[in-house]
This record gives C-alpha cells, structure tokens and sequence, in this order.
C-alpha cells in the first residue's frame, strides 16, 4: 500500500477566496456551461451561478468561510467545504476541524445537502458527524420559470429572514455535534486495545457475517477468511498516516480511524469513486457504524 498523507478530494476540488463570484466559482471547477429547461431559443436555466448563490448564502449567514469547492461524477455532484473554526486536538499533536460539506447532487439544483464534517488533519480522514440539524433545503436562489415574458426573472432571490433562521439554526445544530463528538473522540483515545482486538473489530466492520466463526483472530484465520478490504483495515491499524500519534496508538481512536482511511483512501475504482461512497454512498453508513462499534469497545 501507499499510505498517503493528501485530502481524499486531491485532484477532484480547488481552493477558492470567500470573494469570489457564483460566475467565478463555476469556472473554478469547469461549471460554466447551463442545463436549458425550456424550448430552444428560450432563455436558459442558471442553475449553475444559482446553486454557488445559494451556497455563498449559507455559508455567510452561519459565519463559515468557503476554502474548497470540487465536482464529481462528471460534475453531477458539485460540492463546497467551509470551515466552523471549531476544531480540538486529542493529546497535543491529533487535530480534528469541523467542516460544513454542501452538495447539489441533481442536474436541476434545486435542492441542497448540509452535512457537517469532521476532518482529521493526520490521515486526513473524514466523518459525518451525527447531529440533530436537517440535512435537504430547497435552494431558494433558484429563479422560477413562467409561460410569459419575461420568462426567466432578472432579479435573483436572496436568503430572506426565514431561510437565515434556518441556516443558522442548522449551524448551530452542527457546532453542537462537533462538540459532542470531541467528548466521544477523547474517550475513544482513551480506550486501549490490542492487536486481537483490532482485528476482530475489522471484521466486524467489513465482514460481519464472519466475526461468529472466529474463535481468536489470528494471522491464519485472517489470510483465510479476510477479504481484502479487511486486510487493508488491519494493516492501516499501524501504518495509516497519524496512526503513531500517542491519542491513536493502538486506541480505540485509532481503530476507528484506520477504517475512515481505508474508506476514505484506498476503496473504490478511482478518486472519484472513493470520494462518492465515502461523502454520499453506502461507505459513509460503514463508517458510522464503525464509529458506534467503536464506542462499544
């Protein structure tokens, strides 16, 4: 394995100014084309320029700052990553940031996903925290088509006060898991394991189906039964980046964290895949899972 120190979007997303543009975000990540919704020779859709509104939006009234934007799945998902400026450190090396993750995964943007991200900056691992805020807004910066003229509106809608009421509602409901979550993360790097119990808890997130037949996880029941990508979760258990950190050293923190990085780093057919089954697809439930096996140990 080539165990990476980079971001799990490298390559798939671009740094950007909080400054910029709907227009000048769209040709950061090569969005600056529109989807007509009407007959040809019709006024097209901006959905585009509309769906970055929306989330310069958001993000400004929850008092985050826009640093990465990124497209995936041949730009059907475009997606923004802000910072909370929360973070903690476990011990005095491990830092996790908080990080507000927005996506528009259909064509027609009319819809919006708020999730909230904690991002190990070791490993650069990430996990959706488990909080109470709503997760889908409807992107009220989309301009309405009508049957006369003119059929698209020139003025475009703005956040009014109870879109703001939400968005900050959602961003204070975010800050609250982060914090929440820094309690359990310090718990977990609490928690001391051995190397019987680390593979038996990759079993149980990656197969298990097998965990019951296994009497004591040993080397030869795991070149048996193990698949690979069971495998590649034992061996992140100490070679992972951020895995010798005191906090992660054979820790319950750090088996959790070997999961998210084989999740995040080394499943999937290519970057772009990872990324999709990681932040939106069924790795994303894994990871959660294994987050409460964690806390089981």
């Amino acid at each position: 394995m080539d165990w990476t120190d980079e971001n799990p979007w490298n390559g798939l997303g671009v740094d950007v100014s909080a400054n910029l543009s709907p227009r000048e975000l769209i040709y950061k990540v090569n969005l600056d084309y529109e989807v007509s919704r009407v007959p040809s020779g019709m006024p097209k859709s901006f959905a585009n320029q509309e769906m970055f509104q929306f989330f310069r939006s958001f993000i400004e009234h929850g008092e985050a700052h826009l640093e990465t934007i990124g497209a995936l799945d041949n730009r059907r998902i475009v997606w923004a990553l802000a910072s909370l400026d929360q973070e903690f450190t476990l011990g005095k090396t491990d830092k996790v940031k908080n990080y507000l993750l927005l996506a528009s995964r259909e064509t027609n943007r009319d819809k919006i996903e708020a999730h909230f991200i904690a991002v190990r900056l070791a490993g650069s691992n990430t996990l959706q925290l488990v909080s109470r805020a709503r997760t889908s807004f409807r992107n009220v910066c989309r301009r309405s088509f009508n049957k006369n003229f003119p059929f698209v509106s020139l003025k475009p809608n703005k956040f009014e006060n109870d879109m703001i009421r939400k968005t900050r509602e959602a961003i204070g409901l975010g800050r609250e898991a982060m914090s929440k979550f820094s309690s359990e993360a310090e718990r977990l790097a609490n928690t001391k394991v051995d190397e019987q119990t680390g593979n038996r808890y990759m079993f149980n997130v990656f197969q298990p189906d097998m965990t019951e037949k296994l009497s004591e996880v040993g080397s030869d029941n795991i070149n048996k039964l193990a698949e690979l990508k069971t495998r590649i979760g034992i061996d992140a258990i100490k070679k992972a980046p951020g895995q010798n950190l005191e906090p992660a050293n054979m820790t319950a923190w750090g088996l959790l964290n070997a999961v998210i990085y084989t999740i995040d780093h080394c499943l999937g057919n290519s970057q772009d895949s990872r990324l999709r089954l990681a932040w939106f697809g069924p790795n994303a439930k894994i990871k959660k899972r294994a987050f409460e096996l964690a806390l089981e140990l």
